[in-house]
C-alpha cells in the first residue's frame, strides 16, 4: 500500500492560515493584496482607493471604482524558513469605465490562471519507507468578477447632472465574483484527495459584495476645497450557497469556505488647494493631496453556525505623503487559529494625472506557530486609455 508522509507538511501549511481549517480549499481566503495585509492581514473590504486587481479578493464591489486597464501581480514565498519551495502567486487584470469594472485572471503556473498555491515537491514511499516517486501538490483559484458603481454608472449613462452632484456626496457599488477551483494534492491511489484518473478535484463558488460611501466634505463645498473626508462601509458575502468540493469517495463532500468579510473605513485628506499658489513643474502632476490619513477595521466570520469558527479581525491605518509614499501599521487577531500580532508595511504610488499609475506594496504580518513573521509584496500598473486619448 502506498503512502505519502510529506503530505502532512501540506496540512500544517494550510491549517496555519487561519481558524477556518475545517473547510476545504482555505487557501482561497489568503489575502492576495500586500496593501490589505499591512492594514491588518484580513483587511480591504472597504478600501475603494486600491487600484490593484489583487484587492478584489476582499470585495468585488471595489471594481465599481476602477478606472482604465490595470494589472496586478504578487509572488510570495510561504513559510519559506521551513519550506523553501512553497509559494503563492496571483496575477489579475481589471478594466473599469464610467462606474463599471470587470476583473479577469492573467497567466499563472501549471496552465491555470489567477491564483496558485504551490506546496512543493512531495515524496511517495511504500510501507517500508522506500522512495518510489515524487509529485508536486498545488491548488488553483481562477477568479472572475464584476462591479458597478450604481450612481456613477447611471449618471454617465443617462447624462444627468443632478446624479453627478449626488455622486460627489456618496454612492453604492455592487459586485459579484466567481471562483473556479482546481485542487491537485496527491496522485491517484495515494490518498483521499482525488476524484478522477488525474488525482484532482474541481469545484466553484460565488460571492456578492456591496460598498457604500458618504463624503460630507468634498470638492463641491468651501471646506472641501482643501480638505476631503470619506466614510465607507463594505461587506462581501462569501459562498452564501455553501457549495462543496467532492473527492474520490462520493459520500464525502467538504464545505468550501463560507461567511462574510466586512469593514468600515474612513479617509481624510488635505489637498494641495490649501496652498493654491503652489507651482511645481511636472512633479505637481503626480499628487492631489499634501497628505492623507486612512483607517480601516475589518472583520471576517466563517461558518457562523459553528462555535469553532469565531472568525478574525484586523485593524490598521495608513499615512500617505503627497499621494506617493505610504506607511502602514495594523493589528491582526485570530483567536481560534492562535495567530495574532502586529502588521506593517509601506507603499510607493506614482500617478500621472490618473492616466498612468504604478504601485509597489510591501507587508509583514503574523505567521503563527510555524513562522513568526510572514512577508508579502505586490505590484500594480494602470493605464487609462480613455483619458490618454481624450475619450469621455
Amino acid at each position: 500500500m502506498k503512502k505519502i508522509f510529506v503530505i502532512l507538511i501540506i496540512a500544517f501549511v494550510v491549517f496555519e492560515l487561519s481558524a477556518i481549517s475545517e473547510f476545504a480549499c482555505i487557501y482561497t481566503q489568503i489575502n492576495t493584496s500586500a496593501r490589505g495585509d499591512a492594514f491588518g492581514n484580513s483587511s480591504g473590504a472597504a478600501d475603494i482607493w486600491d487600484i490593484s486587481p489583487l484587492g478584489i479578493w476582499s470585495n468585488p464591489a471595489k471594481l465599481g471604482y476602477h478606472k482604465g486597464l490595470a494589472y496586478g501581480c504578487s509572488d510570495t514565498p510561504w513559510f519559506e524558513e521551513l519550506f523553501p519551495d512553497v509559494y503563492i502567486k496571483s496575477y489579475y487584470l481589471s478594466i473599469g469605465w464610467k462606474g463599471i469594472g470587470v476583473m479577469l485572471p492573467a497567466p499563472s503556473d501549471h496552465k491555470k490562471w489567477g491564483t496558485m498555491m504551490n506546496y512543493g515537491e512531495q515524496t511517495i514511499t511504500d510501507t517500508l519507507e522506500n522512495e518510489i516517486g515524487t509529485f508536486e501538490s498545488w491548488d488553483a483559484d481562477t477568479k472572475y468578477a464584476i462591479g458597478i458603481n450604481m450612481i456613477e454608472f447611471t449618471s454617465n449613462f443617462f447624462q444627468r447632472d443632478f446624479l453627478r452632484k449626488i455622486n460627489n456626496f456618496g454612492e453604492i457599488s455592487l459586485g459579484y465574483s466567481y471562483d473556479d477551483l482546481y485542487s491537485k494534492l496527491s496522485p491517484i491511489g495515494t490518498g483521499t484527495y482525488e476524484v478522477d484518473e488525474y488525482g484532482a478535484a474541481e469545484s466553484s463558488f460565488s460571492s456578492y459584495g456591496i460598498i457604500g460611501r458618504i463624503s460630507p466634505l468634498n470638492e463641491t463645498n468651501a471646506l472641501g476645497g482643501f480638505c476631503t473626508l470619506a466614510i465607507i462601509g463594505g461587506i462581501n458575502y462569501i459562498n452564501p450557497s455553501k457549495d462543496k468540493i467532492k473527492y474520490k469517495n462520493e459520500n464525502r463532500a467538504d464545505y468550501l469556505p463560507w461567511g462574510t468579510h466586512s469593514a468600515i473605513a474612513g479617509k481624510i485628506a488635505v489637498t494641495k488647494q490649501l496652498i493654491p499658489d503652489i507651482q511645481i513643474p511636472v512633479f505637481g502632476d503626480l499628487f492631489k493631496n499634501l497628505f492623507s490619513f486612512y483607517y480601516s477595521y475589518d472583520d471576517a466570520q466563517y461558518g457562523k453556525d459553528s462555535a469553532d469558527n469565531p472568525g478574525y479581525w484586523g485593524k490598521g491605518y495608513e499615512f500617505t505623503l503627497l499621494d506617493i509614499y505610504s506607511v502602514r501599521k495594523g493589528h491582526y487577531n485570530d483567536t481560534a487559529g492562535q495567530v495574532k500580532g502586529d502588521t506593517s508595511g509601506w507603499g510607493i504610488n506614482l500617478n500621472y494625472k490618473d492616466i498612468l499609475q504604478f504601485q509597489y506594496n510591501y507587508a509583514e504580518f503574523p505567521g503563527g506557530e510555524l513562522q513568526y513573521k510572514q512577508d508579502m509584496e505586490d505590484y500594480a500598473f494602470k493605464v487609462d486609455f480613455f483619458k490618454l486619448f481624450g475619450k469621455k
